[in-house]
């Protein structure tokens, strides 16, 4: 009679075997990762920020506007302070304020182009147009805020004068749209870094542009052709 016999027991294993990835395996979990990579990068690149495209539509406007304005002899546009230079035909004598005649005709010149820029739909960003008045050390606190006030107020005079035969007259929606856009402002003293007495008792225009999901403020409704004469 035959009978079962016993299974004789499996030896144990010593231990566990190691597990060691492949080296296709490594490679194929490289290339997915660098395809990843690359997608990302391609979506970054593709469809930027709304915030980065947002500051390249304010580049691209002050561009235009520095552009626009390079037929204005000594208009300087800076597009990384955002600020209008209008070298020594908008500096001022000690303790005056009142431009020359050629720089009140570079105003009338330049300002209209502004205007037009801004008019367009790009232009929606910009906020306002600060017109800064600046003094010298020279002379008292007060007296010199009093005094680059005056100048940043010069500026706007300028702009509502009669202008001469040659000149482009201003039109009414002209003289609103300046009433809307642009503020004036005076500083006592300046950093003046670089610059001599005569060159810190200046004019400068600087550009401030809508935030990132900021709208536009409600301009004045007023509308009237009677916008007064400077004192």
């Amino acid at each position: 009679m035959l009978s079962r016999g016993t299974p004789l027991p499996r030896p144990k294993e010593e231990g566990e075997k190691p597990f060691w990835i492949s080296y296709a395996d490594l490679m194929t979990a490289m290339m997915m990762l660098f395809l990843i990579v690359m997608t990302f990068s391609l979506v970054i690149i593709t469809n930027p920020a709304p915030e980065l495209e947002h500051l390249k539509k304010i580049g691209l406007l002050c561009e235009e506007i520095k552009q626009a304005a390079q037929g204005v002899s000594g208009v300087t546009v800076d597009c990384v302070n955002n600020r209008i230079d209008f070298g020594s035909q908008a500096q001022f004598g000690n303790n005056d304020s009142k431009l020359s005649e050629s720089a009140r005709r570079t105003l009338r010149k330049f300002v209209p182009i502004v205007l037009n820029v801004a008019r367009k739909d790009r232009g929606k960003l910009l906020k306002r147009v600060v017109v800064e008045g600046y003094a010298s050390p020279t002379g008292s606190y007060l007296l010199n805020l009093q005094l680059s006030m005056r100048r940043a107020e010069t500026v706007l005079c300028s702009l509502f004068e009669s202008p001469a035969p040659e000149e482009t007259i201003l039109l009414d929606d002209d003289k609103r749209m300046i009433r809307d856009l642009f503020l004036v402002g005076g500083y006592s003293f300046n950093n003046g870094v670089g610059k001599t007495e005569a060159e810190m008792r200046r004019v400068e225009f600087k550009l401030d542009f809508l935030g990132f999901d900021e709208t536009p403020s409600t301009v004045n409704t007023v509308d009237t052709a009677d916008f007064g004469k400077c004192l």
